[in-house]
């Protein structure tokens, strides 16, 4: 997916903005090339500073305070999942991005579902809390660990088109498997070990993966149903026949 976007000269030079985004996401941006990005969070213990060459601006992914198509693009990496609501955070998501939107997120599938089963994987993430003193880190950013909300391509698809049904979309969908780096020391072990094996199936299985990513691209037109009237559309009574 990086390297799609890398290619992309237009999403180059557009205007980003990364949600509940920290200093990963500003190292991935960097070496991507693209100089316009505006790096979002809800974390009180940050200044800002720490993202320059970046803007920053303090937000709730759920509730941004930014105009519809305020960026061309807007981009989130394992963040949906710390909202109290993810849908509605995917969302303001698709409302403030004029051309297209980028998530990067757990995917749920049956081996994932397996992994939780078998202690390797998190339907609580209470490391997350752990790892941040015990007083951030959960669900909206406090010391409750949120529950894992995994999606799948539909449900991000059906979310979005009924979000926006004025016109046709694109989707695009890349996959990773990402070994579990908790669980019994000896599962862990045994995964390492079948390391390779694992790659080759998720390759070949691609939607077991535990991780993807979608690029949702915004209608550049409308239905047939439908006519642009201002800056809106509505029926056209003429399709009625």
């Amino acid at each position: 997916m990086k390297h799609a976007l890398a290619r992309d000269s237009a999403a180059r030079g557009a205007g980003w903005l990364a949600v509940c985004a920290g200093a990963e996401e500003r190292d991935c941006f960097i070496r991507l090339g693209l100089g316009n990005v505006t790096i979002s969070n809800l974390d009180e213990r940050l200044i800002g500073d720490e993202f320059a060459p970046y803007s920053w601006s303090r937000q709730n992914a759920q509730s941004l305070s930014f105009a519809d198509n305020a960026f061309d693009y807007a981009f989130v990496s394992d963040g949906l999942h710390h909202c109290s609501s993810p849908h509605a955070a995917l969302l303001q998501m698709y409302r403030v991005a004029k051309k297209a939107i980028v998530v990067v997120e757990s995917r749920d599938s049956a081996a994932v579902r397996l992994a939780e089963r078998l202690g390797l994987a998190e339907r609580y993430e209470v490391d997350a809390v752990i790892g941040n003193s015990f007083a951030f880190g959960g669900v909206n950013n406090t010391a409750v660990p949120n529950f894992v909300y995994r999606w799948t391509e539909r449900e991000l698809e059906k979310t979005i088109l009924s979000f926006n049904p004025t016109g046709p979309h694109e989707f695009r969908f890349f996959y990773a498997l990402n070994l579990p780096e908790r669980g019994p020391r000896a599962a862990r072990a045994l995964l390492r070990a079948a390391k390779p094996v694992a790659a080759l199936a998720g390759r070949i299985l691609r939607r077991q993966c535990n991780s993807f990513a979608m690029i949702a691209y915004k209608p550049d037109g409308v239905w047939p149903w439908l006519g642009r009237e201002g800056d809106g559309v509505a029926f056209r009574r003429e399709f009625a026949g």
